[in-house]
């Protein structure tokens, strides 16, 4: 969210220091699954089934504080693990009380699972990744991109092993859609941020506007200018003749 926060409150960045997202995993289309390494998080439904014990199957939601209240356990925290862990916690956790227990932890629906979508879109939002999303999908959730966004240099922004912040430079542009570039099917994750900053053009245009149109003329300096040399966000002023 610091790092959103830095680039929203930039009018242009440069992202070509940031690494390329060759090495993100891709979207399996064909499944649409939740990777294994997807942890849950509060709201999200549970299904815990006990093969042998089935009058103890349970549908449950996470808590607000990430824990589940289940039968002979009490509370088990619950948001922060892979339905795997989980599974593996409530197999030790009902030894004592049941005859060899097999369970399986089953997530049937996914609050949790959400990207946020911002920068240059319709309606910067929290996005929901169920069936699983790409990059451009959840821009198009978020309305699409507007004429001053720039898709060739789309930022993603992934929490790291460690929970530090690790940023992506992508190419979604008109010619990434058209040579079919690995860009276009990265999978997001839970949390993940994705942010359009606003074109070279568009920059020099909105400084144009609102420091020679909106400022001097509105404080009724009759001074004309036009503009030239607008390339990578570097523009030169002259007088009007």
């Amino acid at each position: 969210m610091v790092s959103l926060a830095f680039l929203a409150g930039c009018s242009t960045i440069n992202v070509d220091h940031l690494p390329k997202a060759r090495t993100l995993p891709l979207l399996d289309e064909a499944s649409g699954q939740v990777d294994a390494s997807y942890r849950i998080g509060p709201g999200d439904e549970l299904e815990i089934k006990f093969f042998y014990t089935k009058e103890m199957n349970e549908t449950i939601k996470v808590r607000p504080d990430g824990f589940i209240s289940l039968q002979l356990v009490d509370d088990v925290k619950a948001a922060g693990l892979t339905p795997q862990e989980l599974d593996d916690d409530l197999t030790k956790r009902y030894a004592p009380h049941l005859k060899n227990p097999v369970i399986t932890v089953l997530v049937r629906s996914f609050p949790a699972f959400r990207a946020y979508v911002g920068g240059e879109v319709a309606v910067p939002q929290l996005v929901s990744l169920e069936g699983g999303l790409t990059p451009l999908q959840a821009i198009f959730r978020a309305g699409g991109v507007r004429p001053t966004g720039h898709m060739k240099s789309v930022v993603l922004i992934r929490k790291g092993p460690q929970g530090e912040a690790i940023s992506y430079q992508l190419d979604l542009s008109d010619d990434a859609i058209s040579d079919g570039q690995r860009d276009l099917r990265v999978a997001l994750k839970s949390s993940d941020v994705i942010y359009v900053p606003r074109s070279p053009i568009a920059n020099a245009n909105l400084f144009v506007q609102q420091y020679i149109s909106d400022l001097l003329l509105y404080r009724g300096v009759q001074l004309g200018y036009s503009y030239t040399n607008v390339r990578s966000g570097n523009t030169s002023f002259v007088p009007a003749q």
